[in-house]
């Protein structure tokens, strides 16, 4: 009997162990990040969209056809979690479900889903004819951006709102500087919207909107879109989020970034 229950204890421990190290591979599993251009490029941004640059620093940087831009979103891979980062515009070219077919992923799969900010072509993904894209998915928004949108008065909004009473009994409200699933630190980059954020993980900074024009912005975070609906705020953040990236040796990816949608 003793020789019994010594086998069966030792029968557990064994199981114990091996299920500590399947739980633990996950997290020792590498990071990947996948770029996903949800619009089929190449896209340019005009000069019309940055409206305080000089007409001659513009030329001098030779941006006759425009600056090089994308709409993208992005798909990250971290401890074992699949998160999707924005969801594109949801439109009739968008790339983004045909792009995590591509993963092996369908809409059904999908379990997080990070959002930067409530513009349409973050969240368009989200519904589709009205009906939800991503029925098994959390979603992770800044409190301060959706409670922004929810006050938001007219037809601005109303896309906003759809999505948030759409996905309200999956939907988490966080606050910036809080660690979301996966260990993915959210950082306040407010200014393009009331909410707007950033997400690093490890070297990783996904920067939203930071940026719409980076060969003119990188240099010159002072500049605005037009989009950016404080402006004042918005380049405090640009000039704030590159600087800490470039002190941490990160590699910025952005939704407005053109191939291969990262910058260092």
């Amino acid at each position: 009997m003793k020789k019994f229950l010594t086998i069966v204890l030792a029968s557990f421990a064994l199981m114990s162990f091996a299920q500590k190290a399947n739980n633990g591979s996950a997290s020792n599993e590498p990071t990947v990040i996948k770029w996903i251009e949800d619009k089929p490029g190449p896209s340019f941004q005009q000069h019309r969209t940055f409206p305080t640059v000089p007409d001659n620093l513009w030329n001098e940087l030779g941006f006759k056809d425009g600056i090089p831009s994308s709409m993208s979103c992005f798909l990250l891979k971290t401890e074992g979690k699949t998160i999707l980062l924005d969801t594109g515009l949801g439109a009739g070219f968008s790339q983004l479900i045909p792009k995590l077919a591509e993963d092996g992923i369908k809409p059904e799969d999908l379990k997080l889903i990070y959002i930067t900010h409530m513009h349409g072509d973050h969240i368009g993904g989200l519904l589709k004819d009205g009906k939800v894209v991503f029925p098994n998915a959390e979603v992770y928004i800044n409190r301060i951006e959706a409670e922004a949108w929810k006050a938001m008065p007219g037809d601005r909004s109303a896309q906003a709102k759809k999505v948030l009473e759409a996905y309200k009994d999956h939907l988490h409200l966080f606050e910036a500087g809080d660690v979301l699933p996966g260990n993915v630190k959210s950082i306040a980059a407010y200014g393009h919207t009331p909410g707007h954020t950033a997400f690093q993980k490890n070297d990783i900074l996904v920067i939203g909107d930071l940026m719409h024009g980076a060969a003119l912005q990188l240099k010159h975070p002072e500049y605005n879109a037009s989009f950016d609906m404080d402006q004042k705020a918005a380049a405090e953040a640009r000039a704030r989020l590159i600087k800490y990236a470039r002190e941490n040796k990160l590699t910025m990816y952005g939704m407005h970034l053109p191939s291969p949608g990262n910058v260092k």
